[in-house]
């Protein structure tokens, strides 16, 4: 029998349920292997058939984890951000991903900043990656690239920060929605 959605979701909801921190990150980053191990999985969430989009496939109510399915159409490079208070697993099911991780330079204590690259490796079918709580990253991924997300918390209920490098300023992304904290 394959490693389902419903298998995953239940998986992370025990692991969370015991501790929210980097080590229960780590399991939650081993259960998504598992997960992408399952080609009627990918299929039906990442097929290429599938419309692109955000697909939100389960928020769980009591841990506030939410998995995501992404279907990307276009090549794209976000900057770089942070997710606030939540950290973030990806897994790719399609295509790849280029992960970068920074680390401020500057002080920290104003809008202005300086950001150096600490870290980079893609993630091909298969591979997965994570951001600790606060990890300032960036993504860049091919066309027609598919991949799940698995973030403690509904990001849209937290404010972000990005880091605008045109400009060198930091952005606040104010939350759209009622804080789960």
């Amino acid at each position: 029998m394959s490693y389902t959605l419903q298998d995953f979701c239940a998986d992370i909801h025990e692991i969370l349920k015991k501790e929210n921190n980097t080590s229960s990150l780590e399991k939650v980053r081993q259960q998504m292997e598992i997960l992408l191990a399952n080609e009627t999985f990918i299929q039906q969430f990442c097929g290429p058939d599938k419309k692109a989009g955000v697909y939100k496939l389960n928020e769980d109510p009591t841990t506030g984890a939410v998995v995501l399915a992404h279907v990307m159409e276009d090549a794209h490079v976000s900057p770089p951000h942070n997710h606030g208070k939540s950290w973030a697993v990806y897994g790719q099911a399609a295509g790849q991903t280029v992960m970068r991780e920074y680390q401020r330079t500057d002080d920290g204590k104003n809008d202005e900043f300086e950001l150096e690259k600490i870290k980079e490796y893609t993630l091909s079918k298969g591979d997965v990656g994570m951001f600790d709580v606060g990890a300032i990253h960036s993504i860049d991924y091919t066309p027609k690239a598919r991949f799940v997300r698995v973030t403690g918390v509904d990001l849209d209920t937290i404010d972000r920060q990005a880091f605008d490098l045109k400009r060198g300023v930091v952005k606040t992304i104010q939350s759209e929605g009622v804080s789960v904290d």
